[in-house]
């Protein structure tokens, strides 16, 4: 193989392997993102269920007075 021919083999090979970084790095901060947006989620829930259950037990203890 004549080494203009190579060296534009290994440009190319360089190029895709540095567009699959590129994409795998996106990726990365993209499930980030998600899993950010799932713990808020989460949380929100949490002090949600904490507030209904305080509401019930509330509600429960003055029924029995």
């Amino acid at each position: 193989m004549p080494p203009e021919e190579e060296n534009e083999l290994l440009r190319s090979q360089l190029k895709e392997s540095e567009e699959q970084a590129r994409r795998a790095a996106q990726a990365g901060l993209d499930l980030l993102k998600q899993q950010d947006e799932l713990q808020e989620r989460l949380e929100e829930q949490r002090v949600e269920m904490t507030n209904a259950l305080e509401v019930f037990t509330c509600f429960k203890l003055c029924k029995n007075k």
